[in-house]
């Protein structure tokens, strides 16, 4: 926020019960193909929501327009655990949250950038930090460095971070 704009975000929630399938082994689990194709529905569907948006006041017009904000976040968690039969106090449960928050974020960032390859990208990518290279998940090293310490969480990941980095840094967001 400032003299010339209003921070704005335009939100979205990705049901994971609508994500579940059988394994071979019987067990649910995320059926990723499914997510990803939903997700990029949805980044696209938040994208277009920016342009056809009344807006009431003109600074957040502004703001919204300059930088194409969007948060795509999940619902239905606790349901999911329950389908799945993991307990919600469980380290079980925080690795699960871990693996589809990942994948919720690889394929929303993947999928802006797809957005930013047909449409251009929003007008102030240019000297920001996913122009950088630097990505949501590098701002924990970030905090670390800046508080000179140790932030005690998982940083492990199983997705190709650089594959996307790369993608963002030729195709934008």
């Amino acid at each position: 926020t400032n003299p010339s704009e209003i921070a704005v975000c335009n939100l979205g929630s990705v049901n994971l019960m609508n994500h579940l399938e059988n394994s071979e082994n019987g067990k649910l689990e995320l059926d990723v193909d499914h997510l990803k194709a939903t997700i990029s529905t949805a980044m696209r569907m938040l994208d277009n929501v920016i342009d056809i948006n009344f807006y009431a006041v003109e600074k957040a017009k502004n703001s919204n327009l300059s930088h194409r904000p969007v948060g795509l976040g999940m619902m239905g968690f606790q349901d999911v655990l329950q389908a799945m039969k993991i307990p919600y106090d469980s380290k079980e449960a925080l690795d699960f949250a871990d693996e589809s928050m990942e994948i919720i974020s690889y394929f929303a960032y993947s999928s802006s950038s797809e957005l930013s390859e047909e449409r251009g990208s929003y007008q102030t990518y240019k000297g920001s930090l996913w122009s950088q290279g630097i990505l949501p998940l590098d701002s924990i090293a970030l905090l670390e460095k800046e508080r000179v310490r140790k932030i005690d969480v998982n940083k492990s990941s199983k997705l190709d971070w650089d594959f996307l980095r790369k993608k963002i840094k030729k195709f934008g967001m």
